[in-house]
């Protein structure tokens, strides 16, 4: 044991680093494949100790060195190497002098370091991870590009021509409140754990639940794809107004017309789909490499506004007066008016709908999750200093195009920034470049997406872009196919709105998915992003939605709607999935607090409603009877109740397997029933601990239901309508004794709870559509709480009461006190009520209330008395709002056959 602590020790510093390059590049397969290759490797060459521990840790034949290096016998345990251990040492000795003498270094300051196979190994997994993207090419610079859309370019002078630069800084300010908002909730899901391949689509669906990770996501990956729709129609716009055949101010190349805008549109998102298909790291180097082209054009645009002269151009309407603070003011506020002839006025919420997506490009780092090395530490940082880098460079030109150009050439010449440039052809090679890098990253992150959701098996739809690992190969396929269908819009105005839509749904529901886990208080939401609060989340989630509506209140309304029909879809036809539900820690936080308001000292008699204890001994034969106490709940309480019988330690593993089982049959009958199992060595024991632990709080049994003791029956299956239950295979206890049924009912009537015993039960069928039927009743049957016949001709049958005038003493805590004994009594009265308030619950139900009427069937000893029981129990039928037939019999009537 000293001697594998020693080891141990000296393996420390290694196996650190082992787990933090398998964290880093737990999405990738090639490091699944390197640790599988490490474990291999260590039972191959380690002697009889090679189990998990010494497999993680390192075999000996793992960590020590060759002779060539340390200088002593490469023996293991005393006997001699085998074969594969004298190919590993082989193949150290084959190595140079200087790995060696690092060894000698590393051995000498205490580290021992691995030479075998698996360090191989760990090398394939350093290697898969150094391949990975960090925090500057990976989320900073994606994030920065598709942020800073073309829409700077071709669309700023519309902005202020419209609502000014008061209306833009607002309008800018709202959208960078929500993606601030947005992106520290980001922040902290990504720093919460681990973020796999989908970004935001994994963020939502391991939080929120399938349903709402797959509804949302798809929307999200039809918004991605839309914003490389929108990049890549508005680069058609500088390209054209500078390089047309008619239009173009700098060379007369391209031809133009809708057909060829289409055109030129398709082959720029041909060219960057290809270079999707080469992967991340050519994405990331050719970002890197545009740019540059769209720093300096930025950098071009601020420096013309202080190097430029004022200036007129009748001819394209540029009216340039520098710095002026009259053009500042006459700029300062809205002023809405029709883009072209014949059409409305713009609003607010139709400008704002196109400005949004200039904001919109947060989640672009998110989505290349399983490109990343350390999402958790790249995500947050390198998004929130793009979005600060973004809105002080976007708050610099609002400001500076709105102090120094009249509001009509803003109106009337949307290329304005070129026109004042003192480098005129900078801009629209920078709109261009601008276009094709957020139209690369808008492509790949909507396949990444797209391919996340189809690895999940959400929808049917999508089960043939499914493959192994990361690679997004067929789901680029598809978004570009999809892309070119798109094309045909043509018009920058009409696609932003649409891409307004989906990108804030998406947004609302990660602020949502935040603020349900901090609210629920889960355990497990520890993000160590500490800037994240509850109301950073309510404030985003709530302004996104406000945004929506502001918008355009029909795109939002439809757009929800489409969400909606997706969220239906995943819920009915997809399987479960072992993600963890948010939902499940918000319920129960919800059950515990209003658990604990649920005070039974304030429990009132208007407000009673059945809680029934059911105990079950053969499930088969009780299988009517279980969905008759479901009906008969009526929203109250329903616990289902068995006895193991046996010893606990030997029955506890059948108690295992049985619980599985009932709950599964529960599932199976649709029931809306609890579970409550418990191992005892006699009935009546196991059946009083059952009533004493059943329910929590104020929700407590108040009827334990039992079936009718027949030892004849107890072992016998008997049919049911179901070829096979899931309970079949359990293990049935030995016929329950007379003398311990009438313990369980003696001990149910001395803790103040109602008993019933359930008769004939074996008779009633399941109907075709689900409901209960009762049918092959005897007429001699009679059973205490309801009794009535399958109706065959159309016309309605009866659920028959017999009120039981039965009284019965229970100890119950502040009643009255004799002979130093504290007891309550239960009259007559209390029976009656508690049969006709059963009887009048049952008839609630839709298909009893369909089929049946109420009939209450009364009796007294002799013949004067049936008329004063008959106003006695007619006034009780009309104080209890009870609508039913009343007959009052009396014994003495020699024509009464059973009674």
């Amino acid at each position: 044991m000293p001697r594998f602590l020693s080891r141990a020790g000296t393996n420390i510093d290694d196996l650190e680093r082992q787990l933090a390059r398998v964290g880093s590049a737990e999405n990738d397969t090639s490091a699944d494949e390197a640790v599988a290759s490490s474990t291999s490797n260590s039972y191959k060459s380690g002697g009889g100790a090679a189990d998990e521990t010494t497999a993680l840790i390192g075999s000996k034949a793992n960590t020590e060195l060759p002779r060539s290096c340390t200088g002593r016998d490469d023996r293991q345990h005393g006997g001699q190497p085998d074969d594969n251990t004298q190919y590993q040492h082989a193949r150290i000795l084959q190595g140079d002098e200087a790995s060696c003498k690092r060894r000698r270094r590393s051995k000498r300051a205490g580290r021992n370091v691995s030479g075998t196979t698996a360090e191989r190994s760990a090398g394939d997994t350093v290697a898969a991870a150094s391949r990975k993207l960090g925090t500057w090419d990976g989320v900073f610079m994606p994030v920065s590009l598709s942020i800073w859309g073309i829409l700077v370019y071709v669309r700023m002078g519309y902005f202020l021509s419209q609502v000014g630069i008061a209306g833009t800084v607002i309008s800018f300010a709202c959208g960078y409140l929500v993606i601030t908002m947005t992106t520290l909730s980001i922040s902290a899901i990504s720093t919460n754990g681990t973020v796999k391949g989908g970004g935001p689509y994994y963020m939502l669906s391991r939080s929120l639940g399938p349903e709402f990770g797959g509804s949302i996501g798809l929307m999200f990956y039809a918004g991605m794809l839309l914003n490389a729709v929108l990049n890549t129609v508005a680069f058609v716009e500088p390209l054209i107004s500078n390089f047309g055949e008619v239009v173009g101010d700098v060379w007369h190349i391209f031809p133009e017309g809708v057909n060829w805008h289409i055109l030129y549109s398709s082959v720029l998102f041909t060219l960057c789909t290809v270079v999707c298909l080469t992967g991340a790291q050519m994405f990331a180097k050719a970002a890197t490499f545009l740019s540059t082209f769209v720093i300096a054009s930025t950098a071009m645009i601020l420096f013309s506004f202080a190097a430029r002269q004022p200036f007129v151009n009748e001819e394209k309407s540029i009216y340039y007066t520098s710095w002026s603070l009259q053009t500042f003011r006459e700029n300062m506020w809205p002023d809405l008016t029709p883009i072209a002839e014949g059409r409305p006025a713009e609003t607010f919420g139709t400008v704002l709908g196109v400005l949004f997506p200039a904001c919109i490009g947060i989640m672009t780092g998110a989505s290349m999750s399983s490109s990343l090395r350390k999402p958790s530490k790249s995500i947050p940082k390198g998004t929130l200093w793009a979005i600060l880098l973004t809105f002080i460079v976007y708050m610099a030109i609002v400001l500076a195009l709105g102090a120094t150009t009249r509001r009509q050439t803003l109106r009337e010449n949307f290329n304005v920034l070129q026109e004042i440039n003192v480098l005129p052809i900078i801009v629209p090679l920078g709109a261009i470049i601008t276009s094709i890098t957020s139209t690369l990253s808008g492509a790949l992150s909507a396949a990444n997406i797209l391919q996340a959701i189809a690895k999940d098996d959400l929808f049917a739809f999508l089960r043939p872009l499914r493959r192994a690992g990361d690679d997004p190969t067929r789901a680029i396929i598809v978004t570009y196919a999809l892309a070119q269908m798109s094309f045909f819009v043509g018009d920058t105005n009409a696609v932003a709105p649409f891409t307004t839509m989906f990108n804030l749904i998406m947004f609302g529901f990660v602020n949502f998915a935040c603020l349900v886990l901090k609210l629920a208080a889960s355990v497990n939401f520890r993000p160590t992003f500490h800037y994240f609060k509850a109301w950073t989340a309510a404030l985003g989630a709530v302004g996104c939605f406000a945004i929506m509506f502001f918008v355009d209140t029909i795109s939002a309304l439809v757009s929800t709607g489409v969400v909606v029909v997706l969220f239906l879809y995943v819920h009915y036809t997809c399987p479960p999935k072992p993600w963890g539900d948010v939902t499940q820690s918000l319920i129960y936080h919800q059950c515990r607090k209003y658990m604990l308001r649920l005070d039974l000292r304030k429990d009132h008699v208007k407000f009673w409603r059945p809680q029934i204890l059911l105990l079950v001994h053969n499930p088969r034969n009780s299988l009517q009877l279980i969905r008759f106490c479901n009906a008969l709940k009526k929203g109250g309480l329903y616990v289902i109740g068995h006895v193991i019988k046996g010893e606990f330690h030997e029955m506890l593993p059948e108690h295992r397997v049985q619980e599985a089982a009932w709950l599964k049959l529960v599932d199976e009958l649709k029931v809306k029933a609890f579970v409550n199992l418990t191992v005892d060595r006699s009935d009546d024991a196991g059946a009083r601990s059952i009533i004493f632990g059943a329910g929590l709080g104020g929700m407590r049994p108040n009827i334990v239901v039992l079936g009718f003791l027949n030892l004849q029956q107890q072992q016998q299956q008997l049919p049911s309508g179901f070829a096979e239950l899931p309970t079949d295979e359990i293990k049935l206890n030995t016929p329950i004794s007379p003398v311990a049924y009438v313990r369980i009912i003696e001990d149910v009537m001395a803790m103040g709870k109602a008993v019933g015993i359930a008769h004939g039960f074996s008779n009633l069928q399941l109907s075709v559509d689900g409901d209960i039927a009762m049918s092959n009743i005897s007429s001699q049957t009679v059973l205490p709480l309801c009794a009535g016949k399958l109706p065959r001709d159309g016309k309605k049958q009866y659920i028959d009461l017999w009120p039981i005038q039965i009284g019965t003493s229970a100890p119950v805590a502040m009643s009255t006190v004799t002979n130093n004994q504290s007891h309550t009594y239960l009259t007559n009265f209390d029976s009656y009520v508690m049969v006709l308030q059963l009887g009048t619950v049952l008839h609630l139900v839709p298909y009893w209330n369909r089929h049946y009427r109420l009939r209450v069937m009364c009796f007294v000893e002799h013949e004067s008395d049936v008329s004063e029981e008959h106003r006695r129990v007619a006034k009780l039928l009309r104080d209890l709002r009870v609508d039913a037939e009343l007959h009052v019999h009396y014994l003495r009537n020699a024509s009464l056959a059973t009674y």
